[in-house]
């Protein structure tokens, strides 16, 4: 590990480098990192303070609940970012105006990314703004699960919407072009997200439709994404971190 400027992060960094191998004594981080007892043990004490470290039951010292939320803050970065490129690759490929995710909350969805091709003072989205859920295509695809969430489904549409999770996928228009809506599954195949493809009408072709090439492009950005959002649920699982990190106080080093 390349040093830094800074010495005292150079040492907590030897110590974490310890913590990282499993529990550990204090004489073993003294040995290890080849600093001396005193300082080893008021950094100890102060890493302590921060939730960097603790002691367990034995008395050795381990790695502490906040680098565990630190770690799942980095992964939920890299997650983020990931999506981000997901997105802008998806568009580069199908020559699209753009590629949004939305999620549902409630009645209303929300657009949790966006790449646009191009960003103009007449494009009013925000990735973190909430529409109503009405009927055009990436709302059909809300609507298909609802109704098998909430047990029950109109007859007359009970149909449309086998089919359409059946599919997952639906076209269409609203009332800026052509859409393809894509289900972004989740675990059980309930539904994540929706994934969206959004292009302006030609002009000679109002009724035109997406190719069998950018539906599949868009299926499978819609696979990958789906394991990316598993992934980051995954990291929301651990519970009571940040409360056993406030909880963690300054503890005897001998």
């Amino acid at each position: 590990m390349v040093p830094s400027s800074v010495g005292v992060l150079n040492k907590i960094s030897a110590i974490l480098a310890v913590l990282e191998k499993g529990p550990t004594c204090l004489p073993e981080v003294v040995s290890e990192t080849g600093l001396k007892r005193p300082t080893v043990r008021r950094l100890v004490l102060a890493m302590q303070d921060l939730g960097l470290a603790e002691a367990d039951h034995q008395g050795q010292f381990i790695a502490g609940p906040r680098l565990i939320r630190l770690a799942m803050a980095a992964h939920r970065a890299i997650a983020d970012l990931e999506l981000r490129q997901e997105l802008g690759k998806l568009r580069a490929i199908t020559g699209v105006r753009s590629v949004r995710l939305e999620r549902r909350c409630g009645d209303q969805r929300i657009c949790i990314a966006e790449d646009l091709r191009l960003k103009s003072a007449a494009s009013d989205r925000n990735p973190a703004r909430a529409a109503a859920i009405v009927e055009d295509p990436v709302s059909r695809v809300f609507l298909a699960w609802r109704g098998l969430s909430q047990g029950h489904e109109a007859r007359s549409d009970a149909a449309a919407c086998s089919a359409i999770r059946c599919r997952g996928w639906v076209q269409g228009a609203d009332e800026g072009g052509l859409v393809l809506a894509v289900a972004v599954r989740g675990r059980d195949g309930e539904l994540a997200a929706v994934l969206s493809l959004s292009s302006p009408f030609q002009r000679a072709r109002r009724e035109a439709s997406y190719s069998r090439e950018v539906i599949t492009a868009a299926m499978e950005a819609a696979a990958r994404i789906s394991h990316r959002i598993r992934d980051k649920e995954a990291t929301s699982l651990v519970k009571g971190v940040e409360d056993r990190a406030q909880r963690a106080g300054p503890r005897s080093v001998e």
